[in-house]
């Protein structure tokens, strides 16, 4: 089976008018223009109607249809950029943490609160100890550095609950913050610090991908996955299977997982698309990259379950 460990569920109501999806595509040098940039930003739109499933039905459809087993939800806090939505932001956590509770051996559910906030420790610690969050997500290209002195508190109690905090890292158009708030490197502070806890980052960290290989070598408590690299993975074969071989060989073979960032690129390529692409990795990756079948099993499953196996259920 598989686990995906970065998936979003989208209602409406949780994102303001305004708010459109973070844009990039994995291997770009420079930024596209703004006006191209938000372009395509809201053809990926969160506010799209056809993303939105209040209650996860369509995500157990889409399990049941690629042979994942469990769902990691990413609750995003994107209010302090975007301006705040309909629903404010502990009952949209609140509502996820119900969806999950309801489908218990399908879903996970990690909490987002921007730790900016006025009351955000406050709801944190609701989240999880009254809610069953089993980790944080934090998302710094909303205005903040990993290493700003409001995130400390919520790194204190990650550390002290044993749950892991996830960041979304790599590069972003406008209107996200693009002035290093996701560069791998900004997490050498946190990883220090906080020796204890775990930090997991999202996308490779896109572009700065050898910056977190880097990373990776100095300090062991961080893990990443590789989701929203399905559009490499089909249009540069070879490249895709190149980066992911120099993650397993030099970051980790341990500390990488499987993720769709569901359901935002599953009109490009769906989940059952994307799990057939890394399970043929050891009959289709170029000779000068292979990958085993014990390799491909730890990446679909064996150290996303090995981390979750890790987590308190309860606090």
């Amino acid at each position: 089976m598989t686990i995906d460990m970065h998936c979003h569920l989208f209602v409406k109501g949780f994102t303001s008018e305004n708010a459109v999806s973070p844009s990039w595509v994995p291997g770009e040098h420079e930024a596209r223009n703004p006006e191209e940039a938000r372009a395509e930003a809201e053809e990926m739109s969160v506010t799209r109607p056809q993303n939105f499933d209040p209650d996860g039905t369509s995500h157990i459809r889409r399990m049941d249809e690629a042979g994942i087993e469990k769902s990691i939800i990413l609750h995003l806090d994107y209010g302090l950029l975007f301006g705040e939505a309909e629903i404010p932001i502990d009952e949209q956590n609140k509502h996820v943490s119900e969806v999950a509770a309801k489908h218990a051996d399908r879903f996970i559910w990690f909490c987002g609160v921007d730790p900016r906030r006025e009351g955000a420790v406050e709801l944190l610690e609701k989240c999880v100890t009254e809610w069953g969050a089993r980790g944080i997500k934090l998302y710094p290209t909303t205005g903040f550095l990993p290493a700003d002195k409001e995130c400390y508190p919520f790194y204190e109690r990650a550390s002290a609950w044993k749950i892991p905090v996830y960041f979304h890292m790599g590069p972003e158009n406008p209107p996200f913050y693009n002035q290093g708030n996701a560069h791998a490197a900004v997490l050498l502070r946190v990883l220090v610090d906080f020796p204890d806890l775990t930090v997991i980052v999202a996308h490779l960290g896109f572009e700065f991908w050898r910056d977190l290989i880097a990373l990776g070598k100095v300090r062991e408590n961080v893990m990443c996955d590789f989701c929203a690299w399905q559009t490499i993975a089909r249009q540069r074969y070879s490249q895709f299977c190149y980066i992911l071989r120099k993650f397993l060989d030099e970051f980790g073979r341990d500390r990488v997982m499987f993720g769709t960032d569901a359901p935002i690129l599953e009109d490009s390529l769906s989940s059952k698309e994307w799990i057939k692409i890394i399970e043929s990795l050891p009959h289709q990756a170029p000779p000068s990259q292979p990958f085993t079948e014990e390799e491909v099993m730890a990446l679909l499953d064996g150290n996303a379950r090995r981390l979750l196996d890790s987590i308190p259920v309860s606090l």
